[in-house]
């Protein structure tokens, strides 16, 4: 098989983290080591990249341009050091296997080297990602006009999110194989703002909004409608804790898509966040 990739170094996974800033070291575990090899299994977070990689011997390519002499193939074999014979072709990190590969360069002095390639499929990589992305969600939390903790029977209540976190969130994750690299995007969307009031069979129910919400201003007053909102008909004094216990939910949709044209979906995530609600009821007094 003919190759052409410019490649220096067996990766497992190359991901860009959306919103990943802090640096972190992060360490794999590899089972039965072989003596003498020259394995790295450590990975390391620099700003917005994550790589995790295992090397086998020198790089293919050396660090030079791409050489269509070259050829990968599975190896014969050997021991793990990949210097005698043996049984040691495959191996396990994690629960990744790994495949021993020769990768063949006639016109070099050393013209074979052996890698390690994790054998994943891109639905894996994906599963990959969207764990890394499912920590990366922001936290949106509700908000309220009139506040939680003032609010009133029969007006309405504007429920919102921070709309500038109203956003996608992806990663990409790549992985090096014998035809090239093989790269998935996992993407979570916002999808619902879910609010369920907590006034049970006093209410109307949870609403769904398919939206952040309208941070509610001064000016708009207060007739003006919003795109998100719940009337509460009965005060929270009814509830033992004078509160209704209510949950601000965000319902994501997690999909993901590949270099090579294939996508596929992995499901919906939601999200929530809960809050007290003292909702209170106003008397008129009447003089004459």
């Amino acid at each position: 098989m003919k190759s052409t990739l410019r490649y220096t170094t067996a990766l497992l996974v190359a991901a860009s983290i959306v919103m990943f800033q802090s640096p972190a070291t992060v360490h794999a575990i590899q089972s039965s080591p072989a003596p003498d090899s020259t394995i790295d299994v450590s990975s390391a977070v620099r700003g917005d990249q994550i790589m995790a990689g295992v090397e086998y011997g020198a790089s293919p390519g050396g660090g030079g341009g791409a050489d269509s002499e070259c050829e990968w193939s599975e190896s014969l074999p050997r021991d793990a050091s990949a210097t005698g014979p043996g049984t040691a072709v495959i191996k396990h990190i994690g629960s990744v296997t790994y495949k021993l590969y020769d990768f063949t360069c006639p016109d070099r002095e050393q013209q074979t080297t052996y890698h390690w390639l994790p054998q994943v499929s891109t639905e894996q990589l994906a599963e990959h990602a969207a764990s890394i992305v499912y920590d990366n969600l922001p936290a949106l939390w509700g908000n309220f006009a009139p506040p939680a903790r003032r609010g009133f029977v029969d007006v309405g209540t504007w429920i919102w999110v921070n709309p500038v976190l109203w956003i996608p969130v992806k990663l990409t994750a790549s992985v090096m194989t014998p035809v090239g690299r093989v790269s998935v995007t996992t993407k979570a969307t916002p999808k619902k703002l879910i609010f369920d009031p907590g006034d049970g069979n006093l209410g109307s129910g949870p609403i769904t909004c398919n939206n952040p919400g309208l941070i509610w201003m001064s000016q708009f007053g207060d007739r003006m409608s919003s795109p998100c909102m719940y009337t509460y008909h009965h005060s929270s004094a009814t509830q033992s804790t004078g509160l209704f216990e209510a949950d601000v939910a965000v319902q994501w949709h997690v999909t993901w898509s590949t270099n090579v044209g294939t996508s596929g979906t992995i499901g919906d995530l939601t999200l929530h966040t809960s809050h007290q609600m003292n909702i209170r009821e106003v008397q008129a007094l009447i003089s004459h």
